[in-house]
């Protein structure tokens, strides 16, 4: 049997043990389990439902546990109240989809679209919504706690269980008032989003980048913004005083000083003046364009938008740093150390990079 007549056969016997369980609501008994679900299925179960929320006889209130639903056109359709626990939504498209108040309990959303998508309310503890498309969604009242499934035949759950948003785009996206304890926003582009009055203690923001995010009420009790972009409205709208910041840049005057004591540091074989350290520090948009920088330490320091235009940077550190959209034009990166960095959209036009002459080093990315 073929893998397309496989899922057929999944989902029509899907929809027969739907259609089966009609005019009932909610215990495991009348779960479907494990399943793969068609888009014919997944469409003539959606009809179901609704009769269900309508209150119109031989309605059926969906209870899925770990189906595939992967690639699936969820557009518009209405699942609210539903039970989708442990389901793997991965690459679907969940546009204008209603959600509200439904059971997601560890779901799999990753690289969906879910644009203008309700989770209003929803339980979407220990949810993954890596990579997804998230602009103007509604996740108001969440609930994306620690979650996990233990799946049929395993003793304990596998894989990770906070809620994770690594490298989603969240523009105009409604979080408020979510519980979103240790939730992971890696890499994520949020801007014009509402996270006010959220529990956000324990969360990771780490190479994420926020615009005009509203934080005002927050729970900020432990987040970790030391690799994060923030502007200053963003900022200034949340208590910051418990949360882990990077550190602060030094003015102009400083900074001139930690130039000139670094160019002797150099000069004098590290015997005089003083290397550069710029760890963990926010230098986002600094320009350092043609600075001798050799050896400076930019670990883990956020340098989005930054100029290096013709710098010398030959064995600088920049493990784990966030040069997103920073300008390397023609710079020398021979025996910098790159690992973990992240490149997004830099300019590395005429770099130079390999192997530094006299030494051991090479760039390592």
């Amino acid at each position: 049997m073929s893998n397309s007549d496989t899922a057929a056969k999944s989902g029509e016997e899907a929809e027969a043990a739907a259609r089966g369980k009609a005019g009932r609501t909610g215990s495991d008994d009348n779960a479907i389990i494990g399943r793969r679900i068609g888009q014919e299925a997944l469409n003539r179960i959606a009809e179901l439902h609704l009769r269900y929320l309508k209150g119109i006889p031989g309605g059926w209130c969906v209870v899925m546990k770990e189906c595939d639903l992967s690639g699936l056109d969820f557009r518009n359709l209405n699942f609210s109240q539903g039970h989708f626990i442990g389901c793997d939504f991965t690459g679907s498209n969940l546009e204008d989809a209603r959600l509200s108040g439904t059971n997601l309990f560890s779901a799999n959303f990753d690289r969906c679209n879910m644009t203008r998508t309700n989770f209003s309310r929803a339980d979407l503890r220990g949810a993954n919504f890596s990579d997804a498309e998230m602009t103007e969604a509604r996740l108001d009242g969440a609930d994306l706690r620690r979650g996990a499934v233990i799946r049929r035949g395993a003793t304990a759950p596998a894989g990770r269980e906070n809620s994770s948003f690594r490298g989603a785009r969240m523009y105009g996206t409604n979080m408020s008032e979510c519980k979103l304890l240790d939730a992971d926003f890696e890499g994520a582009s949020i801007s014009g989003a509402s996270l006010q009055g959220a529990d956000l203690r324990g969360a990771s923001f780490a190479g994420a980048e926020l615009k005009g995010v509203e934080l005002s009420g927050a729970n900020l009790a432990d987040v970790d913004f030391r690799r994060a972009i923030m502007d200053e409205d963003t900022a200034s709208r949340g208590d910051m005083m418990r949360a882990t910041r990077p550190r602060t840049a030094p003015g102009p005057e400083r900074m001139a000083k930690i130039l000139s004591a670094h160019l002797e540091w150099i000069q004098t074989g590290q015997r005089g003046g003083a290397r550069a350290d710029f760890a963990r520090m926010d230098l986002s948009r600094r320009d350092f364009s043609r600075a001798v920088l050799a050896g400076a330490n930019f670990r883990e320091a956020i340098l989005a938008d930054a100029n290096f235009e013709k710098a010398v940077l030959a064995a600088a550190d920049f493990g784990d740093a966030i040069l997103l959209r920073a300008n390397l034009k023609d710079a020398d990166l021979r025996g910098a150390d790159l690992r973990g960095a992240d490149l997004k959209d830099a300019v590395q036009a005429g770099t130079k990079k390999g192997e530094l002459s006299g030494t051991s080093l090479s760039t390592r990315l």
